[in-house]
């Protein structure tokens, strides 16, 4: 009997935390494909994300090793957070996920950029009004990138939740063929 007979895949995903730290290093991966400017898969990731460490990781790793810690980068931490903030009030129930996910990103943008105002705009309104517009084409990226690759991860999620979806059974009808 192989490995993959053996192996439960549902319960592998559904439980296991070295699935969880595997999912979170492909997201760090993804940041370096080239990937349009903020669309990826980080957001999405943290709305459905089990754990905040390992949410946030990727980030930490992604910024150490590329763009570093810059003036205001706690305030990109924060907005990031209202991903996993959301994700957890939307408790899993699909209808609220597809509601919450585009208020997350757009809860990243007001706090991210108003890290950016504080820091690099004039503290005025005419500034605070300046720093908002320069992000929008940003934002659309965000948005774009939430919706994608969040609800991708959701779906996921409602995947291997699925009893309808028998993963042991399909790695079995993917065994090595045998010839005979």
């Amino acid at each position: 009997m192989s490995f993959l007979s053996r192996f439960d895949f549902k319960s592998f995903l559904k439980s296991s935390s070295l699935a969880r730290a595997i999912l979170s290093l492909l997201v760090l991966v993804a940041r370096f494909i080239g990937l349009p400017p903020n669309f990826s898969p980080i957001g999405g990731y943290g709305f459905t994300a089990k754990s905040l460490v390992l949410f946030y990781l990727p980030i930490v790793l992604f910024d150490w090793q590329v763009s570093g810690f810059y003036t205001g980068f706690i305030f990109t931490y924060l907005g990031f957070f209202s991903y996993f903030l959301l994700g957890r009030l939307s408790r899993g129930q699909f209808k609220k996920q597809l509601l919450l996910l585009p208020i997350a990103s757009f809860l990243f943008f007001l706090i991210s950029n108003f890290g950016v105002w504080l820091f690099w705009y004039p503290q005025t309104l005419s500034g605070l009004l300046a720093c908002y517009l320069a992000a929008i084409p940003f934002y659309g990226n965000t948005l774009m990138g939430d919706l994608v690759f969040g609800t991708g991860f959701i779906l996921l999620y409602k995947i291997t939740q699925s009893k309808l979806v028998n993963f042991n059974q399909a790695i079995d009808n993917f065994k090595q063929p045998t010839f005979d």
